[in-house]
C-alpha cells in the first residue's frame, strides 16, 4: 500500500489470522490508511487480526484511535486484535495513554475467555 515518509501497509493471511505489517510513522497523515486496511480485514470477520508493529518508528493519537477502534470491532464480531512486535517506546506511547492492558501482544500469555 501506502508509502508517505516511509509509511507502507503489507495485508497478508495466515491461517485463520489476518496480518497488516506496518512500517514507517502511524500519524495524522497516515492513520487513515491504516484505519482503511483494518476496516477492510474486519469485514471478512478473521478470527484474529495481528498487527506486526515491529517496523512502526511513531505512534500518535491519531494510530492509537485506529486500534481503539479496530480493537472494539474484532471484540464486537468475536474476534481479536493482537499487537506483534512492539517495541518499548511504542509501549510505552500505550502506557502514557493508560492502554497497556488494553490490547492482547504477542509477548503475553493469551487472554481466557470469559
Amino acid at each position: 500500500m501506502g508509502t508517505e515518509g516511509g509509511f507502507s501497509i503489507e495485508v497478508a493471511h495466515d491461517d485463520d489470522a489476518i496480518v497488516i505489517s506496518v512500517r514507517g510513522d502511524v500519524d495524522l497523515a497516515t492513520a487513515p490508511e491504516l484505519r482503511a486496511a483494518c476496516e477492510t480485514a474486519i469485514a471478512t470477520e478473521p478470527a484474529v487480526l495481528r498487527l506486526d508493529l515491529g517496523e512502526l518508528t511513531f505512534l500518535d493519537s491519531s494510530g492509537i484511535s485506529v486500534l481503539v477502534k479496530a480493537h472494539q470491532d474484532l471484540g464486537g464480531q468475536g474476534g481479536s486484535l493482537v499487537l506483534h512486535r512492539l517495541d518499548d517506546r511504542s509501549r510505552r506511547v500505550l502506557d502514557v495513554a493508560g492502554l497497556t492492558d488494553f490490547f492482547e501482544r504477542s509477548d503475553q500469555p493469551a487472554r481466557s475467555a470469559g
